[in-house]
């Protein structure tokens, strides 16, 4: 707390009249000192803006009137920055935290935390410096309050991968990954790893944590490719679903009517296609058709629900790995998600029972994980070699794992072996999905096609039919 000043003096802007800026090119004697509050100058959208901080507006060595943003809690030490700087300061206020996201951290906030941390502390940063750092500047106030708390559990004496894992969401689970609390307990216990890309010793905190960014990437990568590609068919099944409503409860009703007075008569039949479309259109105005809409809108709605939950999510991922033309592709996501994590523990967690239970825990599709453990239970009673242990297994694998794992206990560098057949196993995701995406966004288009000819067939089928009647009359 500041001495000296009133309770409400955070919220108001300081300025400084008396300010005279030195007679410079940009700046002209006798104009006007800005002294308005510079949180309502600045854009809000501007990227410096983070939860703690001061806008200010102030002249520098050159005479001329600038704005910016000072990264501290403390409004006097803001100011002796700025002076340090060179910046004659003309109003300073405390900004408005608008940016602020107030919900759990995606994986890919997680990637770059954990860039900016491991490159934090190897250029020598204490640990306590590197959470109130990255903690000014989030953007999610859950990471910037776990940040904070961490950092004090830190001054308290404990490590730092007990003061992450402590932290919890707002349904007290917990809120950073466990390979992330894996890769600081790496850093801590190593020191320092040798990076089997370049040969080089490193901190083994940035090589762990670089490791993590790297597959939360990657995996954010495919899935936002998956999302993006799919939004294409999507629009194009819901168009002709739209499309079909509305033809049958709204455009044949009145088409019978006009078909009816044009065409009377026991020789005047309509054509088979639009008595098909009207028997449709007849159906979904009855109480039947009626009651199939609602029952369609409350199984889609609770299978919505049901695939949130989750049992649900987890089902529909172990159904995932069947399927006729997607199975190929999760196969290949998921083994290369299991690659990863185990090659990441084994740069600095000595015990291969433990690697084993923390990737089934932070296996994302079930039967991956009733894989590991099962591994991982019989490598305990029996200290089988992996390679005969993973044999029954070539469905989730891959069938040349099995040589990947003669190569590792052989060569006992399960980091670099894993690693490296994780960007082939990648590669192969990325083409499968290539593939299919390729099939499913040039063949989209196939039943937009098919349902506006049978839309116009049934509708002018009638009309050509009475043309000919006319002219043979």
């Amino acid at each position: 707390m500041i001495r000296g000043r009133g309770p409400g003096f955070m919220n108001e802007p300081r300025t400084f009249q008396n300010a005279a800026p030195p007679a410079a090119s940009g700046y002209r004697a006798g104009s006007p000192v800005v002294t308005a509050p510079v949180s309502a100058e600045l854009d809000p959208l501007d990227m410096r803006r983070s939860e703690q901080g001061f806008n200010y507006v102030g002249i520098d060595s050159l005479g001329v009137t600038i704005k910016g943003f000072v990264q501290t809690t403390d409004l006097d030490l803001a100011e002796k920055e700025l002076e340090r700087a060179g910046i004659r300061v003309v109003s300073i206020a405390p900004k408005a935290s608008l940016r602020t996201k107030n919900k759990k951290p995606t994986m890919i906030e997680f990637a770059s935390l954990a860039e900016q941390f491991g490159d934090l502390m190897d250029i020598g940063e204490p640990p306590t410096q590197v959470c109130r750092l990255l903690s000014f500047s989030q953007t999610n106030k859950y990471l910037a309050d776990a940040l904070t708390n961490a950092g004090e559990l830190v001054l308290n004496g404990w490590t730092l991968s007990e003061a992450f894992a402590a932290q919890r969401d707002k349904n007290g689970e917990p809120l950073f990954p466990i390979t992330f609390i894996c890769a600081l307990r790496i850093g801590e216990e190593v020191g320092t790893a040798t990076d089997y890309e370049t040969g080089q010793s490193t901190s083994a905190f940035q090589l762990t944590l670089r490791r993590f960014a790297e597959a939360q990437k990657k995996a954010e990568a495919i899935r936002s490719s998956i999302r993006s590609a799919l939004m294409y068919p999507i629009a194009v099944f819901g168009f002709c679903f739209i499309a079909m409503g509305i033809v049958l409860y709204f455009v044949m009703p009145r088409m019978v009517d006009l078909y009816t007075s044009l065409l009377s008569g026991k020789d005047q039949t309509l054509p088979f296609l639009t008595r098909v479309m009207i028997g449709a259109s007849d159906f979904m105005l009855s109480w039947w058709g009626l009651a199939g809409l609602v029952a369609f809108i409350i199984a889609a709605v609770w299978f919505t629900t049901w695939v949130k939950s989750g049992e649900g999510m987890d089902k529909l991922k172990v159904w995932s790995l069947r399927w006729p033309i997607f199975g190929s592709f999760f196969r290949h996501y998921y083994a290369a998600q299991t690659l990863r994590t185990l090659a990441m523990l084994s740069s600095g967690i000595p015990s291969m029972s433990e690697r084993f239970t923390i990737a089934a825990e932070t296996s994302t599709n079930p039967e991956y994980a009733e894989m590991l453990l099962h591994i991982r239970n019989r490598f305990m009673v029996d200290s089988t070699d992996l390679s005969k242990l993973f044999m029954p297994f070539p469905f989730l694998m891959g069938k040349e794992f099995n040589g990947v794992l003669m190569t590792f206990e052989k060569t006992a560098d399960m980091q670099g072996t894993f690693h490296n057949y994780a960007r082939v196993v990648e590669t192969r995701a990325e083409r499968e999905l290539e593939r299919v995406l390729f099939v499913f966004q040039n063949f989209a288009i196939v039943p937009v096609g098919l349902f506006v000819a049978l839309v116009l067939i049934a509708l002018y089928s009638p009309m050509f039919n009475l043309a000919e009647k006319l002219g043979g009359g």
